[in-house]
């Protein structure tokens, strides 16, 4: 067929003109008797060609092609004057006559000039479809019947592009046209190639991973099937169980996966994942997120049954057998790359992407059912004996770039308020309080009305900041702090302000207010209060794996409101908890509304799953194991790892508060708070910066760098928000993906950062570093000076820029307590 494509039929066809269109206003009887002549011409070259026995030649196939462009203008022509008295006469006579049977039936005789006809045949059915009276057209067997013979023969066939234009044009028309009648779409089941096939919807499969124009036509008409399926169980069984679109979809994410690069070229080593310039400069990663947008797409709108195909193969066909090898690698791999430095460096760097791809997609998605695909795939699927979170939380010890990665994913897990995911991270470490002494267990719901906790953080800033230009000592952490700057009470009642990095501490009080009342917002859900003396959930359990996704409007991130419920539903603090099943039952994911099928399990133990010795768990203890470390790790490492731990602190359960905001809960010899770390961390850094003389000066310097740079961030965007694709509809749940989460606001390039943590959290942000500098420049330890500190010690500056971060932080954190204490609903007293 390759020839037709440039055959001199062809090049005639494509230089018609308007010419041969017929006048836009004309007597009624006259355009009438007009095109019945050009039907007459047209059949008697078509009773020529089925009579002959040579077959056409190509003035015939002219003929026939002009005299039936001839009728198609005067259809549209009489469509188009309504005010006449016999206003359908043309189409009636093209119904009556069965002239859309007759040139199917001659187009088949035309051997190699077939594909024109076929081509003339769609344009007529687009331009009856858009012109007349659908109800009218889609009731007339005359019009259907050689429509749906059309459709079939266009089956398994491989067209020129013209004709795929025009396909997918008129299959996008009729999605449209049943979205409008559903009531016809039965309609469009044939039998002629095995029962109750969907013509429409087989035609489209081959076209859902085409790039271009005819792509996202196909994929649009797919869509409206998938919606159309939703209310009719006919449509929505023959998708899920006689087509092969979820395979298709499923396999074609993995194959856009293998494309994607699996090393990148990072510039800068603050890089932690992926921006909307990073996208934009990858052809790859864009399609494989237009996919991911549509797979998206379709699991919010399909059948249930449709819904369930989805996700499984989304689950076994691409996260298990592509994303897995290429999140974790093997074990055995390592080892062999353990001997060659640069083979170990190059699967670490492989690592880093894998590690950036999958935080991008989880930041990317907005389908609950999808979701939790993702967040089964992280929590139950094993990789060599070892589940694939185990794996992500031993890399939180290490100082390299994948550690940034890493806590940036852990950062995103931490936004979406899954109880599931929190139970599995932090909950099921505390839930026993073996980690708080037996007489103290009963302070862990204890309300800091006197804002102590607050005044102990900033007590814990670096003497070289609280009093800069005296000669220090070495110091013992004794130190208030509380002298040398106000308190504020709350972001509600603020008068007294004190001066920081990120303007004042009003800033952070706001900051706060708004990520805690966002966070409490999205838990609402929560099946379980995690206070230490709510009962437990111990009689059962099998937990329901389909955690209530609900994305709340203020949120960037999708937010995931879950428990141990199906979804939100309104309920009583105080009522048990129903037995459920969970995430972490892998052979049970029934999901009464994501549509989810599957064999309920033997319920879980709780007391077998959750820990009853002095422990925290791996997670909370790796980072603050990484806290203590403060002094030697990277600026980057730092801002990372605090943004984390404040995301943390805005929860609002009483264990995990207590644990990180609670200044005087005395826990179990074994187990460290958050403010006995930050102690022993203002003691050394006060130690080492006290054998210093030049700290005011390197101090001076680096507020100059941090200021500079994050004026650079807020200034300097390649890609304007506005203009930032999302690659998941905006429709889900009705949310928005604007907000003020941290992960969200280096992906969307917000203009201001909530806290100076936060905001130094994401320094690569949707941004390019600013090389030239008046006085500072950038350089791989987080920066160095040009002037007269140029050959200034550097441990001494990565110790002063740990101080600065430190102390900024100590008032975020201090903020977080403040604005808990204010945030807290007093029980109304029982009458």
């Amino acid at each position: 067929m390759n020839w037709l494509r440039n055959s001199p039929i062809r090049v005639s066809l494509r230089g018609r003109g308007p010419s041969s269109s017929p006048p836009k206003e004309c007597d009624p009887a006259a355009c009438f008797e007009s095109f019945k002549h050009h039907w007459q011409q047209a059949l008697s070259i078509i009773n020529k060609i089925q009579g002959g026995t040579e077959g056409p030649t190509q003035d015939d196939i002219l003929a026939v092609v002009n005299n039936l462009d001839q009728m198609q203008g005067l259809l549209v022509l009489e469509q188009k004057t309504p005010n006449s008295r016999n206003m359908h006469e043309c189409l009636d006579f093209l119904l009556s006559q069965n002239i859309l049977d007759q040139l199917l039936t001659s187009s088949s005789l035309t051997g190699l000039y077939s594909n024109i006809l076929k081509l003339e045949q769609l344009k007529m059915y687009e331009m009856l479809l858009s012109n007349a009276p659908q109800q009218q057209l889609l009731t007339h067997e005359p019009f259907l019947r050689p429509l749906l013979r059309l459709l079939t023969s266009c089956i398994n066939e491989c067209f020129p592009a013209d004709i795929e234009k025009r396909l997918i044009l008129l299959l996008n028309q009729l999605c449209v046209c049943l979205t409008q009648h559903p009531n016809y779409l039965d309609l469009f089941f044939t039998e002629s190639q095995g029962p109750g096939r969907f013509v429409i919807f087989s035609l489209l499969i081959p076209y859902v991973h085409r790039e271009g124009g005819i792509g996202h036509q196909a994929r649009d008409a797919m869509l409206l099937c998938m919606t159309l399926s939703k209310n009719h169980d006919v449509l929505g069984a023959y998708i899920a169980e006689k087509s092969n679109v979820c395979p298709v979809l499923a396999t074609g994410l993995s194959g856009l996966y293998s494309r994607l690069p699996r090393k990148i070229q990072i510039e800068t080593d603050d890089w932690h994942c992926f921006t909307p310039d990073d996208v934009i400069e990858m052809p790859e990663l864009t399609l494989f997120l237009s996919l991911l947008e549509f797979c998206n797409a379709v699991v919010q709108v399909a059948h249930p049954l449709v819904h369930a195909q989805m996700l499984e193969f989304v689950h076994h066909g691409f996260l298990v057998p592509v994303v897995g090898p290429a999140l974790l690698q093997d074990s055995e791999a390592f080892s062999i790359a353990s001997s060659d430095p640069t083979v170990q460096r190059n699967m670490t760097e492989e690592l880093l992407v894998s590690t950036a791809y999958l935080e991008l997609f989880l930041r990317s998605i907005t389908e609950p059912g999808l979701l939790k695909i993702f967040l089964r795939f992280l929590i139950v699927d094993h990789y060599d004996g070892e589940r694939v979170i185990d794996k992500l939380i031993s890399r939180l010890g290490t100082k390299d770039q994948l550690c940034l990665a890493t806590i940036a994913l852990f950062n995103t897990l931490v936004s979406l308020n899954c109880e599931d995911v929190m139970l599995e991270l932090i909950f099921k470490y505390l839930i026993s309080c073996s980690h708080v002494m037996l007489s103290q267990r009963k302070r862990i719901k204890d309300i800091d009305v006197y804002c102590k906790s607050a005044e102990k953080f900033l007590s814990l800033s670096p003497s070289c900041i609280t009093n800069p230009g005296e000669k220090r000592r070495k110091s013992s952490g004794s130190s208030s702090h509380s002298e040398s700057k106000s308190l504020p009470t709350s972001s509600t009642s603020s008068s007294r302000t004190s001066d920081s990095l990120h303007g004042n501490f009003s800033a952070y009080l706001i900051s706060a207010r708004k990520n805690i009342t966002s966070c409490s917002e999205a838990c609402k859900s929560w099946t379980h209060l995690y206070d230490g003396e709510s009962p437990l959930p111990c009689k059962a359990v099998a937990i329901d794996s389909n955690r209530n996704f609900t994305k709340p409007k203020d949120e960037s991130l999708p937010s995931i409101s879950s428990g141990y419920e199906s979804f939100p539903l309104p309920r009583s603090r105080d009522s048990s908890p129903e037995p459920k099943e969970s995430l972490s039952n892998e052979n049970n994911l029934v999901s009464r509304d994501s549509g989810f099928s599957g064999t309920v399990a033997k319920p879980l133990s709780f007391t077998n799953s959750f820990h009853t010795t002095p422990d925290i768990g791996p997670f909370l203890d790796l980072l603050l194991r990484q806290l203590e470390n403060m002094m030697t790790n990277s600026l980057y490492l730092n801002l990372q790892l605090t943004g984390l731990i404040s995301r943390l602190a805005a929860y609002s359960q009483p264990l995990l508060l207590s644990l990180l905001l609670n200044h005087s809960l005395v826990f179990q010899p074994s187990v460290r708070s958050l403010f006995q770390v930050l102690g022993s961390l203002k003691q050394r850094l006060d130690s080492y910066l006290s054998r210093h003389d030049n700290v005011d000066r390197v101090l001076r310097d680096a507020k100059s760098f941090l200021v500079h740079r994050e004026e650079s961030i807020v200034n300097i965007k390649k890609v304007p928000q506005d203009s930032v694709t999302n690659y998941a509809p905006s429709t889900v749940n009705g949310g928005s993906r604007k907000g003020g989460s941290i992960a969200d606001s280096s992906y969307k390039g917000e203009g201001r950062r909530l806290s100076f943590s936060s905001a130094f959290s994401v320094l690569k942000g949707a941004f390019s570093p600013v090389r030239e500098q008046p006085a500072i420049e950038y350089s791989a330890n987080g920066f160095r000076f040009t002037k007269k500190v140029e050959k200034e010690n550097t441990e001494l500056r990565n110790v002063v820029m740990c101080a600065l971060v430190f102390d900024e932080w100590l008032k975020e954190l201090a903020a977080l307590a403040l604005e808990h204490v204010a945030c807290y609903e007093v029980p109304m007293p029982k009458k």
